[in-house]
């Protein structure tokens, strides 16, 4: 069994307050997360050495406070995100601020892939992150991505996403703040198992648009124990899962 976890971290903005979370108060909002030992987390809309948020690096913060020692991230826009939106000018890691997407692994990466997504022009950029994981039942491929708010845009996206997760081979995870409800997901991911929880608005949320997906495939995998996580951080609530 692998223990899952998604969350829009939509950069440290504490409930309570409306204030970025310094990097102690952003470890301290993880206790129920921490309560579901998750084995691998993957994180959108993250801060890296952001003056909004400190300069510190939240997915390291995050990885740390849930003691999970294996981090990769993929930056969809570098510089100071309160200034030019760019997108970065090659994929991978980046020194200096960058804001993006995150996986944190329990298992040690044997391989990662960063892939750029089709925007229009005026559309904040987005990025696909992927981490071949050494899985204690064998290689698992996770994904990570934050899809385009415009309907449109982000079904495209999530073809082209589908598109480059099934290449890496099964098993493989999608998780992510996809923007889409799961009548749109299901649409382009037919035959695959999704987690099935609300996780949108944090508070009373009314809609799934966070999501975990697994292609099917070998070993006859599938996703159990779908639920939603309130956490004093974010306007999403994340969504843990496990494989089985």
């Amino acid at each position: 069994m692998t223990r899952l976890l998604t969350l829009n971290l939509q950069h440290g903005v504490l409930g309570a307050t409306g204030t970025v979370a310094t990097a102690d108060e952003l470890a301290g909002t993880l206790a129920s997360a921490r309560a579901e030992a998750p084995d691998v987390v993957a994180l959108q809309e993250v801060d890296r050495g952001q003056p909004r948020s400190g300069d510190i690096d939240q997915a390291r913060t995050v990885a740390d406070a849930l003691g999970l020692p294996h981090l990769r991230f993929a930056a969809a826009i570098e510089g100071d995100v309160r200034a030019a939106r760019r997108a970065p000018a090659r994929s991978g890691e980046h020194q200096g601020p960058a804001y993006g997407v995150a996986i944190a692994s329990r298992y040690p990466v044997l391989a990662w892939f960063v892939r750029p997504l089709p925007v229009p022009a005026r559309d904040e950029p987005r990025v696909l992150l992927a981490a071949v994981l050494a899985a204690p039942h064998g290689p698992l491929t996770v994904a990570c991505t934050h899809l385009s708010t415009l309907p449109g845009v982000a079904l495209a996206q999530l073809r082209r996403v589908r598109a480059s997760v099934t290449r890496l081979g099964a098993p493989a995870l999608l998780a992510g703040d996809l923007n889409l409800r799961p009548p749109l997901v299901r649409s382009v991911t037919r035959g695959w198992h999704r987690a099935e929880a609300l996780t949108f608005p944090v508070h009373s949320p009314d809609r799934q648009i966070d999501h975990l997906l697994l292609t099917p495939g070998r070993g006859a995998r599938t996703l159990v124990g779908a639920r939603s996580l309130p956490l004093p951080v974010s306007d999403h609530r994340g969504l843990a899962a496990e494989v089985r």
